[in-house]
């Protein structure tokens, strides 16, 4: 019996309001975008994501962290950018709660409401003390009865020990736990630590998967909800 929904955050709850966690809506704002070869762009963005394996436990050990990774990508392109608009894309991502960061997918909040009343929800997600703001001031932390963000561990869902924090705290035994995610690697990592699981899909861009693919939480409201 399922008595733990475990949800990550990107892509199941949330979206990039720009189409990408990194190139953010205050980022095209403060540069010249058409003077950035993109394919330049996207491998200084992944070859200084390194960078973003840190601890941070607060705002401001992510602000550092934050600024240390756009300085390099700049660097790494040889784009010339003023301080005043580095800081814009620094403050914006670490401390604005609006939605220029992120979009709330389509009934989130009614979905977790009802979901809520039957499970006790977690959320593990790959994210930074600021998703904390974020989800407090959309009123969606009051769902979750534990948030794990991994720069808080110093760990990723990759790292695999993330999965225990959650599993320990709560004493979840096998097939306790359903977890949801947008990508499969991690999805094979808690069907190791002994979770049920299910592919979110929200965008409808996964062909195949090894697992059940979900595109909303409605296979849980109206199905899953009533039958387990």
């Amino acid at each position: 019996m399922i008595k733990y929904l475990i949800l990550d955050m990107g892509k199941v709850l949330v979206e990039p309001a720009s189409g990408d966690w990194l190139v953010t809506n205050e980022f095209l704002k403060n540069v010249d975008i058409n003077k950035i070869d993109k394919n330049t762009l996207k491998e200084a963005i992944n070859n200084s994501r390194h960078l973003l394996n840190g601890k941070a436990k607060n705002l401001e050990e992510e602000y550092k962290i934050i600024m240390n990774f756009y300085k390099t990508v700049f660097q790494k392109i040889n784009y010339n950018i003023a301080k005043e608009k580095l800081e814009n894309i620094v403050n914006n991502f670490v401390y604005d709660e609006d939605d220029s960061k992120y979009i709330l997918y389509k009934n989130v909040k009614e979905d977790l409401e009802i979901l809520s009343k039957k499970y006790t929800m977690l959320m593990l997600s790959d994210n930074w003390p600021c998703a904390f703001n974020y989800l407090r001031k959309h009123n969606i932390d009051q769902y979750f009865t534990k948030i794990y963000i991994s720069s808080l561990y110093g760990k990723r869902k990759q790292d695999k020990i993330l999965f225990d924090y959650p599993i320990t705290d709560f004493e979840i035994k096998e097939n306790e736990a359903l977890f949801i995610d947008d990508n499969e690697e991690l999805l094979d990592i808690a069907i190791e630590k002994g979770l049920l699981v299910l592919h979110m899909d929200r965008n409808k861009m996964i062909k195949t998967s090894k697992y059940k693919i979900i595109h909303d939480f409605s296979d849980l409201t109206k199905n899953f909800f009533n039958n387990d």
